[in-house]
């Protein structure tokens, strides 16, 4: 049997960012949103970094 999942990822300049999951979610699945989440973090040191 087959399984689907998806991340969504909405957000913006005027508000928090929301991370929506769907599906059963497995190992993979959720190291691929850890990375993603560290890499949203990373750029948003590195702008804030740039902007002081």
């Amino acid at each position: 049997m087959n399984h689907a999942e998806s991340i969504g990822i909405i957000g913006g300049a005027d508000g928090p960012t929301a991370i929506f999951i769907t599906g059963h979610p497995g190992i993979w699945f959720w190291a691929a949103a850890l990375l993603a989440g560290f890499v949203l973090l990373a750029i948003g040191a590195a702008l804030y970094r740039h902007r002081k």
